[in-house]
């Protein structure tokens, strides 16, 4: 019967989704930024971010190209929603989830097309660990398609870490 109970009380390798439902961190990657995910269900979640455009892959600056468009005044927002599911649980618990939602992206220091409206539709992998309970770290890419001011495709992804609380 201890036996039984013993295993019972591994099933849950960690606390991320669990026991602690809200977790903020950084990314790297389009965008660089911070990010933060809310569970709102055992397996749907509310994935946020706030970047600044122009650092880490997309930073235009750093290969001496036109750069205007580019640096502290420019942001961008993201919103997803998120279904996740178990790969693997065991001392790590790995999970892949794929989502929907949009970003809003805005320049500085512009003229005319200061503006981005994007929808995206992010999958990813997600690790959480079983000691620290409160860790997350992932990886995610989103093909996405500009809606406003044009319309065109592109690529987002990024690889970060999230501390739950």
């Amino acid at each position: 019967m201890s036996l039984l109970a013993a295993v019972a009380g591994s099933a849950k390798a960690t606390e991320v989704g669990y026991g602690r439902k809200f977790g903020l961190g950084v990314v790297i990657g389009d965008p660089t930024g911070l990010t933060a995910k809310w569970w709102i269900a055992p397996t749907n979640a509310l994935d946020f971010g706030l970047g600044f455009w122009g650092y880490g892959f997309n930073n235009r600056c750093m290969d001496n190209q036109a750069c205007n468009r580019y640096g502290y005044s420019n942001g961008t927002f993201n919103m997803d929603y998120l279904w996740q599911s178990n790969i693997v649980r065991g001392q790590a618990q790995l999970d892949w989830h794929v989502g929907a939602g949009g970003r809003a992206v805005w320049w500085g220091n512009c003229g005319s097309n200061c503006f981005d409206i994007i929808a995206r539709a992010p999958i990813g992998l997600d690790l959480m660990f079983n000691n620290p309970g409160f860790l997350e770290v992932f990886f995610e890419i989103a093909p996405s398609f500009v809606l406003v001011p044009g319309f065109w495709f592109e690529v987002e992804g990024g690889l970060g870490v999230r501390f739950y609380f």
